[in-house]
C-alpha cells in the first residue's frame, strides 16, 4: 500500500505531506484545488514522462517522494533483489523518489540508489494501477488481459504444470537445434579429431606417467652417487664396528641393570628401545633398498624416449598428461557422434515429437480453463457494468489462437492452420467493449473515456477481488456522468474493493466521499497574488461539513448537514 506521498514544487503545491491509509481513501475539494496535481505526481514517481516546463524558478527543483508498503509481494521483493535495491535488509517499506529540474534533466531512486524511469515504471506496474486522464493503467494494454483473465482461473496450478513443461520443451529444441548446427562442423572436424586422437593414442600415456618416470630417471643415473651414500650410512647405523644400533643396544642392557634402583628409568629405557627398533627397521630398509640398486642403461635410454614423447605431446596440446588422457575421451566421444550423428538426430526428433504432443495436450488444457474462465469474467463483469451506470456497455473476451504462416517445432496444425505455442500457451486474449447499443464491440484503448474506462476497470476488479496481483488502485473522474443512485452502488463497490486493495479515488459525489476510511481535503488560497494549494485529512465534522457542501454547494444548510451524517453514518 502507499502510506506517504511527499509533493514539493509542483504548480500550485509548494509542499505537502498526504498519509494514506488502508481502505478507501478520498479525494475531494473545489475545482483548481490540486486534486488531479496529486495522481500526476503520483504518475511522475511511478515513471511517467516529465514536464520540465512547469518548473518555474531555476533554482527550485520539483521533488516527489512516495513510501510503500509492499507486504510478502513476492514479485515485489523478486524485482528489488534482482536489481539489488533491497533496504535494510528484508524491510518493507520502500521508498520513491524523483527529483526534476528546469534544465530538463530528473534524477531518480528507489531505497536512496539511483534508478532509471523504466526501473520506476517496472516497479510501478507491479503494485498500481492509475484510472485517470494520464493513466498508467494495465487494463488499456491488451499484453495485460491474458495475466488478468488467468487470475480468474479456478485452477491456477494448471498454468504452473504448463510453464514447466514449456521450458523443458524449450530446453530440448535448444539442443536439438544445436545439434543440427553442428552438423557440418562435425563432419568436417571429424579427419582432424581422428587425427588427434591417433597421435594421443599412439603414445597412450597414463596417469602420473612422466611424473613416475622422471624419479626413476634420476635414482638410475644417479645410482652410484646413492649407493656409496647408502653404504656410508650403513655403516655408521648398523654395519661398523661402532654402530648406532649396536650402542643402543649396550645402552639398553646398562640401563636395566639399575632400573631396579629408580622405576622412572623404566620409561628411559622404553624411549630408548624404541628408538633402537625404528633404527634397525630403517637400516634393513635401506640395505634392501641399496641392493635393489642398478645402473641400467638400456632402461635409461628406454625412459628418456618414453619421457621425450610425451614431452612433444605436452608441448604440442600445452596439456599435462592426465589432461591429455582427459582429451583423448573428448575426443572419442566426438568421433562416435560424428560417426552416428544421423542416428542422434533421429532420437532427439522422438523425443521432439514426444515432448510437443506433451506440450500442446497441456496448452489443449490450459485453453479449456480459459475459455471457462471467460464465461465466468464476462458474466460477472457484465453485471457490475449495469450497477455503475453503464446500463448500454456490454463486456466481451475475444478469444483466439496464435497463428504462425510456417511450420516449425513450436506450431501444430489444426483445421489446416498452424497453431503457435508461446510461454503462456495458445490462446491470444483481448477485452473488448460496446459502449453503445447498435455499436461494434471495440478494443478499451480505442473506445473508453476517461471516465467510462474508471467504471470498467471498477467492474473487472470487482470481479476479480480478492484474486488480482495488484494490490493499489486509483480512480479518477469515477463519477463522470453518473446520478446520485448510481453513485451510491460505486460507492458501495469501492468500498467492497477496499477490503482487498487500497483504493484512493478523486470524487465530486457525496455519496463516494461519504464511505471513505480516510478523507483528504484540498483547498486552494491566493496570498500576495500567488495561489498555492492546502491538503489535510478531515474526520468528525469536518468530514460531515464537506459531505454537506458536496449536497448542497457552499449553501451548507441544517438539512444537508442532516444528510451528510445520515450518509456516513450508514456506512
Amino acid at each position: 500500500m502507499l502510506e506517504k506521498l511527499f509533493i514539493k514544487n509542483y504548480l500550485i503545491i509548494k509542499e505537502a505531506e498526504l498519509n494514506f491509509t488502508r481502505g478507501l481513501n478520498i479525494l475531494t475539494g473545489e475545482t483548481g484545488a490540486g486534486k488531479t496535481i496529486i495522481l500526476d505526481a503520483l504518475s511522475l514517481i511511478l515513471g511517467e514522462r516529465a514536464d520540465y516546463s512547469i518548473i518555474k524558478n531555476e533554482k527550485e527543483k520539483l521533488v516527489i517522494e512516495g513510501v510503500f508498503r509492499i507486504g510478502n509481494s513476492k514479485k515485489v521483493k523478486k524485482f528489488l533483489k534482482e536489481k539489488e535495491l533491497l533496504f535494510n535488509g528484508e524491510s518493507d517499506n520502500v521508498i520513491l523518489r524523483r527529483e526534476l529540474y528546469k534544465k530538463g534533466f530528473s534524477r531518480n531512486f528507489i531505497n536512496d540508489t539511483p534508478v532509471s524511469n523504466s526501473d520506476l515504471q517496472e516497479f510501478g506496474n507491479l503494485i498500481i494501477d492509475i484510472h485517470s486522464q494520464n493513466e498508467h493503467q494495465s487494463l488499456l494494454k491488451k499484453e495485460t488481459h491474458l495475466e488478468i483473465l488467468d487470475n480468474f482461473l479456478t485452477n491456477k496450478n494448471i498454468i504452473e504444470e504448463f510453464s514447466k513443461e514449456y521450458e523443458n520443451y524449450k530446453d530440448l529444441t535448444a539442443k536439438f537445434n544445436e545439434l543440427v548446427s553442428k552438423k557440418d562442423s562435425l563432419l568436417e572436424r571429424k579427419v582432424f579429431i581422428e587425427f588427434q586422437l591417433k597421435e594421443i593414442n599412439d603414445v597412450n600415456p597414463q596417469l602420473e606417467e612422466d611424473t613416475q618416470l622422471e624419479n626413476e630417471l634420476s635414482k638410475l643415473e644417479n645410482a652410484e652417487e646413492i649407493s656409496l651414500a647408502l653404504n656410508t650410512s650403513l655403516q655408521k647405523l648398523y654395519e661398523g664396528d661402532s654402530n648406532i644400533v649396536a650402542g643402543l643396544s649396550l645402552t639398553i642392557k646398562e640401563l636395566k641393570k639399575i632400573s631396579r634402583y629408580d622405576s622412572e628409568l623404566e620409561k628411559l629405557i622404553a624411549e630408548v628401545e624404541s628408538s633402537y627398533i625404528s633404527l634397525k627397521d630403517v637400516s634393513a630398509t635401506l640395505s634392501e633398498y641399496n641392493e635393489s640398486l642398478n645402473f641400467d642403461a638400456a632402461r635409461i635410454e628406454q625412459i628418456r624416449d618414453r619421457l621425450g614423447a610425451l614431452t612433444f605431446l605436452k608441448k604440442k596440446y600445452k596439456l599435462s598428461v592426465n589432461e591429455l588422457i582427459e582429451k583423448a575421451k573428448t575426443l572419442t566421444e566426438e568421433l562416435n557422434f560424428a560417426e552416428n550423428y544421423d542416428y542422434e538426430i533421429e532420437q532427439m526428433k522422438k523425443k521432439i515429437d514426444s515432448g510437443k504432443n506433451t506440450l500442446f495436450k497441456k496448452a489443449a488444457e490450459v485453453t479449456e480453463q480459459r475459455k471457462k474462465a471467460i464465461k465466468e469474467l464476462q458474466k460477472s463483469v457484465n453485471s457490475y457494468l449495469k450497477e455503475v451506470g453503464l446500463e448500454s456497455a456490454e463486456f466481451k473476451v475475444n478469444h483466439y489462437f496464435y497463428e504462425s504462416a510456417d511450420e516449425n517445432l513450436f506450431t501444430f496444425k489444426k483445421d489446416k492452420k498452424y497453431i503457435h505455442i508461446t510461454s503462456t500457451g495458445i490462446d491470444d486474449i483481448e477485452f473488448l467493449i460496446l459502449t453503445n447499443k447498435g455499436g461494434d464491440f471495440a478494443p478499451l484503448r480505442k473506445t473508453a473515456s476517461g471516465g467510462e474506462i474508471s467504471r470498467i476497470m471498477l467492474s473487472i476488479k470487482a470481479a476479480l477481488s480478492g484474486k488480482d496481483n495488484i494490490p493499489i488502485l486509483v480512480f479518477d473522474e469515477i463519477d463522470a456522468g453518473i446520478s446520485g443512485r448510481i453513485a451510491g452502488k460505486v460507492g458501495k463497490l469501492l468500498k467492497e474493493l477496499s477490503k482487498s486493495h487500497q483504493i484512493i479515488s478523486i470524487t465530486h459525489l457525496p455519496q463516494i466521499a461519504a464511505k471513505s476510511d480516510n478523507h483528504l481535503y484540498v483547498s486552494k488560497t491566493e496570498t500576495k497574488g500567488e495561489t498555492k494549494a492546502d491538503i489535510k485529512s478531515i474526520t468528525g465534522e469536518e468530514k460531515i461539513t464537506e459531505v454537506a457542501k458536496m449536497l448542497s454547494g457552499e449553501n451548507v444548510t441544517k438539512a444537508s448537514i442532516q444528510s451528510a451524517r445520515e450518509l456516513i453514518n450508514n456506512e
